[in-house]
């Protein structure tokens, strides 16, 4: 059972006479299952294992609860309601779309550079090696771990403030949206490609995982320090935002801010060769953002 639920986690289910979903357990309202978003409801609900066909089925919805529904569940109760009522049944079969391709049909390919990337292979002690500052490295554990305190994880401490990014204003904030799927941050690993031909990672755990695996392995160290520098950079930018009420920073500011830094990080590279290519890539960054900056940025970056 968890292999199942561990898998049909990566897609949802499109709704059409309700037969084969499950209402709690299964991803078809939203992008989690309703038991995750309503785990005080689905605590109490009696008949766990329902069909959306079987809730669905009268006006009414077919679900009872072993306890009376007061204040915070009450407000719970309408609030899933909400979301539920506009779902019609219709003729045909469910049909579960897979995230993980284009096309949303499974594929053995996608699941496996999927697991691949969820379970990197970079060890800890190659953290520790990267000639940066300690709290940076500490930064980097704690991305690697899933930990960083993004809006939603703050938000899984109960804290009830606005969970959009500050970037973009348009999606929730977490750590793969803030890092990797934000097109604001899209655009800075578009720079980053420039001044470097290196391809955006796909997700956190493919940064930490197999995407320097073709590179040799001196350089990897070398480019750890930029990447490092281009994520402490955006996370302090955004916290520039929040905490001391500056305006929304602009891809340039981030940019130069890591390169800024990259000049005083390059000296702690004991290797010469290190040092030379640590200052040619700020330079590079540098030259391509003005660049970009004096044309527009309109082909690289189109907020939602």
């Amino acid at each position: 059972m968890r292999i199942k639920d561990e898998v049909l986690s990566k897609g949802s289910f499109e709704i059409k006479d309700g037969t084969k979903t499950r209402f709690w357990d299964d991803t078809w309202v939203g992008d989690k299952p309703l038991k995750v978003k309503n785990p005080s409801l689905y605590n109490i609900v009696r008949d766990r294992h329902a069909t959306v066909s079987k809730v669905l089925a009268s006006s009414l919805l077919n679900i009872s609860f072993r306890r009376a529904l007061v204040d915070n569940k009450l407000l719970e109760w309408l609030n899933l309601v909400a979301q539920i009522f506009n779902v019609q049944l219709v003729g045909g079969s469910d049909f579960f779309r897979w995230k993980l391709t284009k096309s949303g049909l499974f594929s053995v390919c996608s699941l496996y550079l999927h697991l691949i990337d969820t379970q990197p292979s970079f060890l800890h002690r190659t953290l520790w090696k990267i000639k940066i500052p300690l709290k940076i490295k500490i930064f980097l554990w704690f991305l690697q771990k899933g930990v960083v305190l993004t809006k939603d994880n703050l938000a899984r401490k109960n804290w009830k403030g606005s969970q959009k990014c500050i970037y973009c204003n348009n999606m929730n904030e977490t750590i793969q949206h803030l890092f990797i799927d934000c097109p604001f941050t899209k655009t800075i690993w578009r720079i980053i490609f420039f001044a470097t031909n290196l391809t955006q990672p796909r997700s956190i755990g493919h940064i930490f995982g197999t995407w320097l695996r073709n590179q040799h392995k001196r350089l990897r160290g070398v480019i750890w320090v930029w990447v490092a520098l281009m994520c402490w950079a955006i996370w302090r930018c955004r916290n520039d935002v929040i905490f001391n009420k500056l305006k929304t920073n602009s891809i340039m500011q981030v940019i130069f801010r890591g390169a800024y830094w990259l000049r005083f990080w390059t000296p702690l590279q004991r290797d010469e060769q290190a040092k030379d290519i640590l200052t040619s890539i700020s330079k590079r960054l540098e030259t391509i953002a003005l660049e970009i900056s004096n044309k527009g940025c309109k082909h690289i970056y189109c907020p939602l």
